[in-house]
């Protein structure tokens, strides 16, 4: 009897043992670039309300700025040695060869999420991203920049050439990508009409880190009429640019009206949003920029990871990206897209 009463015993605890082991709660890795920018607090909200939806258990992990790699990458070291079902990665500039390698080892599913892993490190590990096409972002900006300084183009020569900055924030995927997105799409603008081929040229600026007094350094290099227009790849950049261009005191543009190289006023154009640029788009210093989905970024981050650590087959999420200046700013479709 002693002996049956035993066995019964073991048999349900084994059961609850697998009962338990059956309804884990799937756990996702999120290492993102951190929270310098409001851009990743409206990432992390669509990752939370995709954990929600999916019934899983996430973390959200960052380093305290973009420039800190190897804060970054003791993080992603940290989420490895918890195993978890799948990771999610928005890598800053760095190398992450050790980290990946790792992840490969422990069969983890990893996918990437708003900049990938450069091509060299990723090892043939990453699954999926879900990013805005940077390279068709940075062209739409080109777009409507070329259409606004097509004129003013045409009027210097191959001997004086108009300039036209950019200012891409890092070496990262992204920041390559916009940056390239931009010079390739105003390159084949430019050089297929005949009033402006060969009387301009594009200079790619990368400060130091992306700190406003790096950014605004590299702003202050390009005063004086050195240039027609101003591109920047993400809010960062901007807000460097309008701690030069922008009076603390007033409130008001100081330098922006007729400093452009041909003494007309400069055409500034950025990426992302943020209250200060939300700001001086409305108010006119800066022409335009172009929105990512950052909600939707988080949302299908997690989405795929989820789906990854099931087994299931995924491929890379197109977030989207839509232009925005004062006239539409405040449409719904729009103002949904924008943080502050």
């Amino acid at each position: 009897m002693k002996k049956i009463f035993l066995l019964t015993t073991t048999l349900i605890a084994s059961a609850l043992i697998l009962i338990s082991c059956g309804n884990k709660e799937p756990y996702i890795a999120v290492v993102s670039k951190g929270f310098q920018h409001k851009f990743w607090v409206t990432v992390k909200k669509g990752a939370d309300d995709a954990a929600k939806e999916y019934g899983v258990r996430i973390s959200f992990v960052g380093p305290e700025t973009e420039a800190d790699s190897k804060v970054q990458q003791d993080l992603l070291d940290s989420e490895i040695n918890k195993n978890p079902d799948a990771i999610a990665f928005a890598a800053v500039t760095g190398d992450f060869s050790g980290q990946i390698k790792r992840i490969k080892e422990k069969n983890i599913p990893l996918v990437t999420f708003d900049s990938g892993v450069r091509p060299e490190q990723a090892q043939g590990a990453v699954l999926a991203t879900a990013a805005t096409d940077n390279r068709a972002a940075g062209g739409v900006v080109a777009e409507r920049m070329f259409e606004e300084l097509k004129g003013r183009i045409a009027k210097f020569s191959a001997n004086k050439k108009a300039k036209i900055a950019v200012l891409q924030h890092d070496n990262s995927d992204s920041g390559v990508e916009r940056a390239e997105g931009f010079v390739n799409r105003f390159k084949q603008l430019a050089d297929s009409d005949t009033t402006t081929a060969n009387k301009y040229v594009l200079q790619v600026i990368v400060p130091t880190t992306q700190n406003e007094s790096d950014t605004a350094n590299e702003v202050n290099a390009l005063r004086g009429k050195s240039v027609l227009g101003i591109y920047f790849s993400n809010e960062a950049m901007a807000r460097g640019f309008l701690v030069v261009y922008k009076s603390a005191e007033s409130g008001v543009a100081n330098t922006i009206i007729g400093d452009a190289q041909d003494g007309g006023d400069l055409v500034a154009m950025g990426f992302d949003s943020g209250k200060p640029q939300l700001d001086a788009i409305r108010s006119g210093i800066i022409l335009g920029s172009v929105t990512q989905n950052p909600y939707q970024i988080g949302y299908q981050a997690v989405s795929l990871a989820v789906k990854a650590s099931k087994g299931e087959s995924i491929s890379s999420v197109d977030t989207g990206a839509k232009w925005y200046d004062k006239t539409n700013i405040d449409d719904p479709d729009i103002a949904q897209l924008l943080y502050e």
